[in-house]
């Protein structure tokens, strides 16, 4: 992945040291072991379509709706699925209000791109009656906190919200 989503940051030489220094010793800039994993919670809220991730420091929520609708003409048989991506500027002091940014749009799309390649949403089973009605499904992810592991938050929470439909 391109560096889009992560922060760039101008290190000072102390900054520099400490990292050289941390590698040499086997820990990770946050002090974990090279093997040792973030702590993962997932919570489903008490409403049907809502999730909460947390994955180190990272926070991400969600939210997922759906309304029948006309199918496209060309998929006749499918549902749609969406993914929208909305940042807290308290998450991360990059992030502004407002529409969504470059980071926001395309974090969603490979979110998107995640749960449609892996099949983890079948949109021939969002069909009501083909060529008549289909599940629209919209998944809305809202970025709470960045602290590292932002996509890998973003697709559990997504494929959370896709499975608890």
């Amino acid at each position: 992945m391109d560096g889009r989503l992560a922060n760039t940051w101008k290190l000072t030489v102390n900054e520099k040291k400490f990292i050289e220094t941390a590698l040499a010793s086997n820990l990770r800039i946050d002090g974990r072991n090279p093997l040792e994993y973030r702590k993962i919670t997932i919570k489903f809220g008490r409403e049907d379509g809502s999730s909460e991730v947390q994955l180190g420091q990272t926070h991400v929520m969600g939210l997922v709706t759906g309304q029948l609708v006309q199918p496209y003409q060309d998929r006749q048989n499918e549902g749609t699925l969406s993914i929208f991506t909305e940042f807290s500027p308290m998450a991360d002091p990059s992030f502004e209000p407002g529409r969504p940014g470059e980071s926001a749009v395309e974090l969603g799309r490979i979110v998107d791109r995640g749960l449609r390649e892996s099949r983890a949403v079948d949109t021939e089973s969002l069909c009501v009656l083909a060529g008549k009605l289909v599940w629209a499904i919209r998944i809305d992810l809202h970025i709470l906190d960045n602290g590292g592991n932002l996509v890998d938050a973003a697709n559990i929470a997504a494929l959370g919200l896709s499975l608890n439909v």
